[in-house]
């Protein structure tokens, strides 16, 4: 049974472009409960900068009949990593109507560290009580690691080093043997994040309470294998064993990471595997950062906005350190559930014969793909232009491929191993970027509330931040990048008739 989320959007504005960095809130006035209620508005809050970017608060903010004035009023920027305050300022204005303007220079945007931020503007009633506005937003740039209790606790080896996997390098690892990890005796772990230098690997991890009760048990052949994996923690554990037995090509851990109870920064990934027949939206990527370069801003609106289930596959790609980078930038859009990498192997081909060829050839192909979509079975698919956008052989495979696998996966007596392990499966639209028939814009350029005020496009862009690797030669805004609208699409394959009102890619599916 397909999980089905319906989602009342709340509140949707109008955003002229991304240099501009606050969306204008007086459209609407909004009241925020607490202790007592306000209105608000023209309120202009920041949602993303550039690093070194500054910002100016404006608007008005009254207090309801509850209370006669507002005492106090303070503005907190904290750091949703460090969980440090960042900027703050109190003042008392005494008065049931606020001016954010009074206070513009108050917080100093332009100074802020690159990362995720919360500003709390916090009013305190005269009779006591209290109400808090909080919006999120993101600083651009390349943030700071999130804090951690790793060095906080003591790590025996029972061959190799520790420091390989205290640092953040691809190049350094703990690769065999027995690792015990002694938490500290005045926090309470939360969890482990393991960057594993591969996705499969021979090992058991266990945790124990202070009487030598076994808690917690995991091994690398049981649950879904992934490069960046988290492992919950019970509260009582005080001690953690890891045996690894080192395997061919395999260096086992790279980095290593303890978190605390209740102080796990919003960037540590939590991923949770891909479900069985839970898929909706099954977005098809040539490369780790074409779902954000070509198809802007679908995986936030459909995940966050729309509420649908949407699921990443990444075509081609090996290289641990564009795998991680396409993680963060999912996890940055608020995906939760872990991407699909097929691994096929990267690098310009000779056209579709030779990137298929060199994937292993098109019925193997075909084979694995029709196996995701019948496993997965995503009502929608999106994906490449037939061209290849701007003419890429990967991008032209993945859309001639794709056309083909969504046809054999509803065909039982096609590829009959994955049609016994999963039955059969009829996905009922296929849209490709660009392509010339039945057309649909999306908009991705609305803010929306589900976002924070962000439009999906800024989420999408601050997912692309995460690709550093990329930005020498490739932006989101770069003219061989919007040569290609990523908001351009059409309909090449439907089931469900075709559309009419042409901006949504689950038109005749959820009417």
């Amino acid at each position: 049974m397909k999980k089905i989320t319906s989602i009342i959007l709340s509140l949707f504005i109008m955003f002229s472009s991304f240099s501009t960095v606050f969306y204008p809130e007086n459209a609407y006035a909004k009241a925020f409960s607490g202790d007592f209620t306000v209105t608000t508005d023209g309120l202009k809050r920041p949602t993303v900068l550039k690093k070194g970017e500054g910002f100016k608060l404006k608007g008005t903010i009254k207090a309801d009949e509850k209370i006669e004035k507002i005492k106090k009023i303070k503005l907190i920027v904290t750091d949703k990593n460090s969980f440090k305050k960042e900027q703050t300022y109190t003042a008392e204005p005494f008065s049931s109507k606020i001016s954010l303007s009074d206070y513009a220079d108050k917080i100093n945007f332009s100074r802020l560290s690159s990362g995720v931020k919360d500003l709390k503007i916090v009013l305190y009633g005269e009779k006591g009580g209290k109400t808090t506005l909080k919006r999120e937003f993101t600083v651009l740039g390349k943030a700071k690691e999130p804090v951690h209790i790793t060095k906080k606790c003591k790590i025996k080896v029972t061959k190799g080093s520790v420091e390989s996997v205290m640092d953040t390098s691809e190049n350094t690892s703990w690769n065999s043997g027995k690792m015990t990890i002694f938490l500290p005796d005045d926090r309470i772990a939360d969890g482990m994040l393991i960057k594993w230098h591969k996705v499969e690997n021979n090992y058991t991890l266990k945790s124990y309470s202070s009487d030598g009760d076994l808690l917690d048990e995991y091994d690398g052949d049981s649950g879904y294998n992934m490069l960046n994996k988290y492992y919950e923690l019970s509260e009582d554990a005080v001690k953690v064993v890891i045996n690894l037995k080192k395997t061919a090509e395999n260096n086992g851990i790279c980095t290593l990471r303890v978190y605390e109870r209740d102080k796990v920064g919003v960037s540590v990934e939590r991923w949770q595997a891909p479900k069985e027949d839970e898929c909706d939206l099954m977005v098809i990527s040539a490369h780790r950062d074409d779902e954000l370069l070509f198809f802007g801003g679908t995986i936030p609106y459909y995940q966050q906005v729309k509420g649908k289930n949407v699921y990443t596959v990444y075509m081609s790609g090996r290289d641990r350190l564009r795998i991680r980078e396409a993680l963060a930038g999912q996890w940055s859009m608020g995906n939760t559930t872990y991407p699909i990498f097929m691994n096929f192997p990267g690098g310009y081909h000779d056209g579709v014969n030779g990137t298929l060829n060199a994937w292993g050839g098109e019925d193997y192909v075909l084979e694995r793909l029709v196996e995701k979509i019948r496993k997965y079975k995503p009502e929608v698919i999106v994906t490449h232009d037939i061209n290849g956008e701007y003419g890429h052989p990967t991008h032209k495979t993945t859309s001639y491929i794709i056309q083909k696998a969504v046809k054999l996966a509803s065909d039982k007596s096609k590829y009959k191993s994955s049609a016994r392990d999963y039955g059969v499966w009829q996905v009922k639209k296929v849209y490709l970027h660009l392509y010339g028939e039945n057309k649909v814009t999306m908009s991705w350029k609305e803010s929306a509330a589900e976002l924070d005020g962000k439009t999906p496009f800024q989420v999408a862009c601050v997912a692309y931040d995460k690709h550093i690797s990329q930005h020498g030669s490739w932006s989101m805004t770069s003219k061989k990048v919007t040569k290609y609208p990523n908001n351009k699409y059409g309909l090449v394959y439907s089931k469900v008739g075709k559309d009419k009102n042409k901006n949504d890619f689950f038109e005749n599916i959820d009417d």
